[in-house]
């Protein structure tokens, strides 16, 4: 399977940043921005209680 850019057809997620809240937020927000990455999803818009993702890629067979 590969990553394919995908032009026409865009997802997008609402997570909730609330759980994550405490004295390690950055390091819990770094691996959810990470493993988001690695799954095609970029970061639209952010506040202190929730991101917007944004699907730029889908795995291909």
């Amino acid at each position: 399977m590969t990553l394919e850019k995908s032009p026409q057809r865009w997802n997008y997620k609402t997570l909730d940043l609330k759980p994550l809240k405490g004295l390690d937020f950055l390091e819990k927000l770094g691996n959810l921005l990470d493993e988001a990455g690695r799954n095609g999803w970029d970061l639209v818009y952010m506040c202190d209680d929730f991101i917007i993702m944004k699907q730029l890629y889908f795995f291909k067979d």
